[in-house]
C-alpha cells in the first residue's frame, strides 16, 4: 500500500472543490449582488435601511430624505388618485350636481364614491412604500411586516379576535346608549363597500407610519422611542383640523401602535386594531345615520378621548399579551436569509 493513492492507483487524490462561498445578504447593500436586510438581533425600530456605519452622518442624512420623499409621495399620489376616482363616479352618475358640489359630498361621504376614494387613495400608499423598499433599498417586503420575516399569522388572527372582543364592547354600548337603528339611505351598498376597502385603508396607513417611517426614523435616531413618538404625531396631524381631545386620543393610538410594533415585533398587531377600530367605528355611522358627520368630525369632549384610549389601551395589552404568549420573535434573526 505504499506510495499509492487510497484508490489503489498509485495516483495522487484529487483534492476535492471547496464549495463556493455564498456572500452574506446582510447590510452591505446592492454591492454584494443580494437584498438587504435589518442587522442581525436589532428590533423592528432600529434594523438599519442602509450599508455602513448607522451613526454616521450621511445615513442619518439619507434616513431623513427618505422620510420627506416618502411623505411627498404621500401628498401627490393619495390625492391624485382621490380626485381620480371621484372624477369616475361623477362621470357615471353625478345626479345632475356639477364636479365641486359632487366632490364636496364625495368628500363628506356623502355618497359611496367619497368612500371608494378616500380609502383607495390611502391603500396605494401599500405600492409607494413597496417601490421604495424594492428599488431604493434592495429590500423584499417580508421585512416590512415583521423581524421574523413575514406575516405571522396565527398572531394576527388572534389579535383581530382579541380587538374585536374589546371594541365590539364598546360599539354595542354606543348602539344601545346612541340614536339607535336609523340607517342611511342605501346602507347595505355603503356596508358592503366599508367592509371591503377599509381594511385596506387601515393596513396602508401601519405600513407608512409604524412601518417604513418608523424604521427609516430609526436608522436616522438609534433610540425607538424617537420613531414611535415622531410617528405618532404626525400620523396624528396628517388626520386634519382637530381638538385637542381629538388629537391627543390619535396621538395616543399612535403610540400605543408604535409601542406594540416594537415589542412584537411586527405590524400585525397594529394593523389588527386599526382595522377593527375603523370598522366599528363605520360601520356604527352607517346604522346610525351619521356616517357624514363621523366623516368630518374635527372635536370631541374629554369623556370620548379617554373612553377610546383606555379601548386602545386594553387591546394593546391584550395583543401584548397573545404576544407573549406565542412567543412571537421580537428581533431579527442571526441567520441571513
Amino acid at each position: 500500500m505504499s506510495g499509492t493513492g487510497r484508490d489503489g492507483s498509485g495516483a495522487r487524490p484529487r483534492a476535492t472543490p471547496k464549495p463556493a462561498v455564498r456572500p452574506p445578504v446582510g447590510r452591505t447593500g446592492p454591492a454584494t449582488g443580494g437584498w438587504t436586510r435589518p442587522a442581525p438581533g436589532s428590533t423592528y425600530p432600529l434594523g438599519g435601511f442602509f450599508s455602513g456605519a448607522d451613526s454616521s452622518a450621511s445615513t442619518r442624512l439619507m434616513s431623513g430624505l427618505v422620510v420627506v420623499l416618502v411623505l411627498a409621495a404621500y401628498m401627490v399620489v393619495v390625492p391624485a388618485i382621490n380626485t381620480g376616482v371621484i372624477s369616475f363616479g361623477h362621470l357615471l352618475d353625478s345626479s345632475g350636481q356639477d364636479w365641486a358640489t359632487y366632490s364636496a359630498d364625495a368628500s363628506a361621504f356623502g355618497n359611496i364614491w367619497g368612500v371608494v376614494a378616500a380609502h383607495l387613495g390611502l391603500a396605494s400608499m401599500v405600492l409607494v412604500v413597496w417601490g421604495f423598499y424594492r428599488f431604493f433599498h434592495n429590500r423584499r417586503l417580508e421585512w416590512l411586516w415583521s423581524v421574523s420575516p413575514g406575516v405571522r399569522w396565527r398572531y394576527a388572527i388572534i389579535c383581530l379576535a382579541a380587538s374585536a372582543i374589546v371594541m365590539g364592547a364598546v360599539t354595542a354600548y354606543h348602539w344601545v346608549t346612541g340614536p339607535g337603528w336609523a340607517p342611511m339611505p342605501g346602507w347595505g351598498w355603503y356596508a358592503l363597500v366599508i367592509v371591503a376597502t377599509t381594511p385596506f385603508q387601515a393596513l396602508a396607513e401601519e405600513v407608512l407610519f409604524r412601518g417604513y417611517m418608523m424604521q427609516a426614523l430609526g436608522t436616522m435616531v438609534r433610540n425607538p422611542w424617537f420613531p414611535i413618538v415622531v410617528t405618532a404625531v404626525v400620523f396624528a396631524l396628517f388626520h386634519g383640523v382637530q381638538n385637542p381631545w381629538l388629537f391627543s386620543s390619535r396621538l395616543v393610538f399612535g403610540v400605543l401602535a408604535g409601542i406594540l410594533v416594537w415589542r412584537t415585533g411586527g405590524l400585525e398587531a397594529a394593523v389588527a386594531i386599526h382595522v377593527v377600530n375603523n370598522l366599528c367605528a363605520f360601520g356604527l355611522a352607517i346604522l346610525t345615520g351619521t356616517l357624514s358627520q363621523v366623516r368630518v368630525t374635527t372635536s370631541v369632549g374629554w369623556a370620548q378621548s379617554v373612553s377610546d384610549v383606555v379601548m386602545f389601551a386594553v387591546c394593546a395589552l391584550a395583543c401584548w399579551g397573545v404576544a407573549r404568549g406565542l412567543r412571537v420573535p421580537m428581533r431579527a434573526p442571526e441567520q441571513t436569509r
